[in-house]
């Protein structure tokens, strides 16, 4: 690990880990103060739909009961961390509300009224999975193709502004997986160590700000080198991905594994204590060593395992992680060992 980060020989003394600074734009700074302004502007615009419905003197309360959800769902989006859990549903709740309000307008032959708050409610649409969005698009289509009048121009409208975002939508999936392919490890599938420090940094965040612990593994194989030395690079290549493998079926969707060099890894474990991460450690390595193919040449891991906590930069952190995978090298490998 210490070759990755630092320039100093192994008779020098342990140097402070170098790693990978990201630009403005990639920080997780950036991209929440980005997320939030949009939202907060979006709910400004839709709040501004109540005066609308007030000017117009339109009667109708369930316009009203319709957009203060809206304003709240809004709200409450802007101010919970890209990381909640409550986010996506708080997405969720507002496509609802905007079928509800869709099914409104129909219903009552408001034909331009709130249209012009469209746009705002179809942003959301960019963030959330192909399959809701096609059930959200399919629903819309029933309702205002079945309950609108023949000559209303509700159906045509809505029809041309879920068009637009469903391209939009798509082509935001496709530049997706364009990202995920440039941020992955090519043997592995893992993510690469260009991301490891935002990642750091967004777990730090919702540790400083939600108190939400977050861990960190370093982990690497011992004795690869002689398996590539002894046995050739295919099985060195299948060992990495073996154990890739391996951890991806043992962590969650939330988790997080990074490649970072030739047998060195990365592993963040969201919302998990120090202690609950050396569990999993010790998991991992029984599932390795229980689940091995017998063609794979016999190997172990040791792993370095640090949790977050509010006096450590990002750096310290991979710091911390790393010292203590150096403490499990050197007692021997095959262990899993706890940051002082």
């Amino acid at each position: 690990m210490r070759d990755l980060f630092s320039n100093a020989s192994q008779d020098q003394p342990r140097a402070k880990l170098s790693v990978y600074e990201p630009s403005l734009r990639d920080s997780f700074e950036f991209r929440d103060l980005m997320r939030k302004a949009v939202l907060y502007l979006s709910t400004l615009l839709t709040f501004g739909a109540f005066l609308n419905v007030h000017n117009r003197g339109e009667p109708h309360i369930e316009m009203w009961l319709t957009l203060a959800p809206s304003c709240v769902a809004l709200i409450a989006a802007a101010r919970l961390s890209p990381s909640s859990r409550h986010l996506f549903a708080g997405l969720h709740l507002l496509m609802a509300i905007m079928v509800l309000t869709i099914c409104v307008q129909v219903v009552h032959g408001i034909r331009e009224l709130l249209l012009w708050t469209l746009p705002f409610y179809l942003i959301w649409i960019m963030m959330l999975p192909t399959t809701v969005v096609a059930i959200f698009g399919l629903t819309v289509s029933l309702i205002t193709t079945f309950l609108a009048d023949d000559h209303s121009p509700v159906p045509t409208n809505y029809m041309l502004a879920l068009a637009s975002a469903m391209v939009v939508h798509f082509a935001k999936e496709q530049l997706r997986n364009h990202l995920h392919l440039a941020a992955s490890d090519a043997l592995t599938g893992a993510l690469n160590r260009r991301y490891l420090l935002t990642q750091l940094s967004a777990r730090r965040a919702d540790f400083t700000r939600d108190q939400r612990f977050s861990s960190l593994m370093l982990f690497d194989v011992d004795g690869l080198k002689e398996i590539n030395d002894r046995f050739g690079h295919r099985f060195g290549d299948d060992t990495l991905k073996f154990i890739v493998e391996i951890i991806q079926q043992r962590v969650r969707a939330t988790d997080a594994l990074f490649r970072i060099g030739g047998d060195e890894f990365a592993l963040i474990l969201v919302g998990a204590k120090a202690h609950a991460a050396l569990n999993v450690a010790n998991e991992i390595r029984g599932l390795i060593r229980d689940k091995k193919p017998s063609e794979l040449p016999d190997f172990s891991i040791s792993f370095g395992v640090c949790a977050v906590d509010d006096s450590s930069s990002p750096e310290d952190w991979l710091d911390s992680a790393d010292e203590a995978l150096y403490a499990a090298k050197s007692k021997g490998g095959d262990t899993a060992q706890l940051a002082a």
